[in-house]
C-alpha cells in the first residue's frame, strides 16, 4: 500500500518547483503493481498542476493554456495509461506516439507537442527530456485554398451531418467558425479569444485588444453580409452564452481528428486565414490594407508605418470593394 512507502526526503533535492531526480521515478515504480514496473516512466496529478502553475506564473493567455491542456491530454490519451491514479507508459509507447504526431500532421504541431512533453518530463524527473528534441527545418504550407475549397469542404461537413455524424449545433458552428476566419483572416487563436458580445454584428465588425492578438497589435476586421446572416441565425437559433467564443481551438481541431472524411483532406482552420491571404490577392486588393487587416508586421514597411494611415470606415470601404460579393452558400 502507498501509505506503508516513506518516500526518502532526501532523494528529491529541488529546484525552484521542480524535482530533478531520477529517484523520484524509482520510488513510484515501487508503487506500481504492474508486470516489470521498471520499464515504466509515471506522471502524477501533480506533476501536471505543476506544469500548469509555471504557464500560469508566466502570465499566458487563457487560450493558450487550453492548447497546451489539448496536447497533454491527448498524450495521456493515446500513449499512457491509468493505473493507481498515475498515468504510465514506457519509451515504446512515447515513440510510438512521436511517430504517429510525425506522420499526420504538420511539423511546428509536432514541435509544440516536444516542446511540452519535455517541459512536463522534466516536472516529472523523467530523464527522457533530455532526449527529445525538435525539428529544426522550416514548417512552410503551400497549401493553395480557393473559394471552391471551401464550398466542398462545407458540403463534405453537411453530408457528415445528414448522416448523424454531426450535431445540428455543432455543424453549423464549426461552418460559421471556418467562413468567419476565412472573411476576416483571423487566427484559429483569436477567433478563441473573441466573446461573441464583442462581435459587432450591425457593423459587421470586430476589434481585437492586444490580448487577443498573437503580435499584441489591436486592430479591426470585418466580415461579410453573408456571415452576418449565419452569425444572427446561429445565436438566435443556439441562444449561446456570449460571454463565450464562437468556438474554441479544440472544438475546431477536434472534428479533424475524429471523422476520417475530414481527416483526409486537405483543409484545417489555419487555411481559412491562408484563403483570406490568397483571395486577397487574387481580387487585386491593396497590399498595405491586407497587412493592417490580418495584423502584419509593418515595422520595416515604411509607407504602412508613417504615410499610409486609414480611419476604420476607410478600411471597410475599402474590404467592401474587394470582398462584398464573396460568397460561400449562395
Amino acid at each position: 500500500m502507498e501509505e506503508d512507502i516513506e518516500m526518502p526526503q532526501s532523494a528529491f533535492p529541488a529546484i525552484g518547483h521542480v524535482f530533478h531526480s531520477s529517484g523520484k521515478q524509482e520510488y513510484y515504480r515501487r508503487l506500481l503493481q504492474v508486470q516489470n514496473p521498471n520499464q515504466y516512466y509515471v506522471i502524477t496529478e501533480e506533476d501536471i498542476d505543476r506544469l500548469f502553475l509555471e504557464f500560469e506564473a508566466k502570465g499566458v493567455s487563457h487560450a493558450h493554456k487550453r492548447s497546451i491542456e489539448y496536447l497533454i491530454n491527448m498524450f495521456l490519451k493515446e500513449a499512457a495509461k491509468e493505473q493507481q491514479g498515475k498515468y504510465i507508459f514506457t519509451m515504446r509507447d512515447l515513440k510510438e506516439y512521436l511517430a504517429t504526431i510525425r506522420r499526420e500532421y504538420s511539423v511546428s504541431y509536432y514541435r509544440k507537442n516536444v516542446t511540452y512533453l519535455k517541459k512536463l518530463f522534466r516536472i516529472a524527473g523523467i530523464d527522457l527530456a533530455e532526449s527529445l528534441k525538435a525539428p529544426q527545418e522550416i514548417d512552410i504550407d503551400l497549401t493553395i485554398v480557393t473559394v471552391d475549397d471551401i464550398k466542398n469542404l462545407i458540403q463534405l461537413v453537411d453530408s457528415l451531418h445528414l448522416s448523424w455524424r454531426f450535431e445540428d449545433w455543432k455543424k453549423d458552428q464549426f461552418i460559421t467558425a471556418m467562413l468567419l476566419m476565412a472573411v476576416t483572416g483571423m487566427r484559429v487563436s483569436e477567433l478563441a479569444r473573441v466573446p461573441l458580445k464583442d462581435i459587432d454584428l450591425e457593423n459587421r465588425r470586430i476589434y481585437l485588444n492586444t490580448s487577443q492578438t498573437k503580435t499584441k497589435q489591436s486592430r479591426v476586421v470585418f466580415f461579410t453580409e453573408e456571415i452576418q446572416e449565419l452569425l444572427q441565425e446561429y445565436i438566435q437559433t443556439y441562444k449561446p452564452t456570449l460571454q463565450e467564443p464562437l468556438a474554441t481551438v479544440p472544438q475546431m481541431q477536434r472534428p479533424f481528428r475524429r471523422k476520417s472524411p475530414l481527416r483526409g483532406q486537405k483543409l484545417r482552420p489555419k487555411h481559412m486565414r491562408k484563403f483570406f491571404a490568397q483571395e486577397w490577392d487574387r481580387r487585386n486588393g491593396n497590399a498595405t490594407i491586407k497587412k493592417l487587416l490580418m495584423g502584419h508586421s509593418i515595422r520595416y514597411d515604411i509607407n504602412a508605418l508613417h504615410y499610409s494611415h486609414h480611419t476604420v470606415d476607410e478600411l471597410q470601404d475599402a474590404y467592401e470593394q474587394v470582398f462584398g460579393n464573396l460568397r460561400f452558400l449562395k
